[in-house]
């Protein structure tokens, strides 16, 4: 996949990765918010929080869909937090 993407930034660093037709580049002083919003559709994702997320598939009826990508333990502490399952006894 390939993205043209357009940025003004206060510095740009660009140097040999090490890999062939690879190279590494720094950007500094780019305002991330202009260059998001040149990437739309489904290649860019946004963090969220797990309750945001979990609730959104709920909504979609993609909860076991969803569930089954996710870190156990991070389900279960979502669990337990929102009153889904009982505390660990400790």
């Amino acid at each position: 996949m390939k993205i043209d993407l357009e940025v003004k930034a206060t510095g740009v660093e660009v140097s040999p990765s090490g890999y062939r037709d690879f190279v590494d580049v720094e950007i500094r002083g780019v305002d991330v918010t202009d260059m998001l919003s040149e990437i739309q559709g489904p290649v860019l994702y946004e963090e969220i929080e797990l309750d945001d997320f979990i609730d959104w598939a709920d909504g979609k009826g993609k909860s076991s869909d969803i569930l089954a990508r996710l870190d156990a333990d991070e389900v279960i502490d979502w669990l337990r937090s929102n009153w889904h399952l009982e505390a660990e006894n400790g």
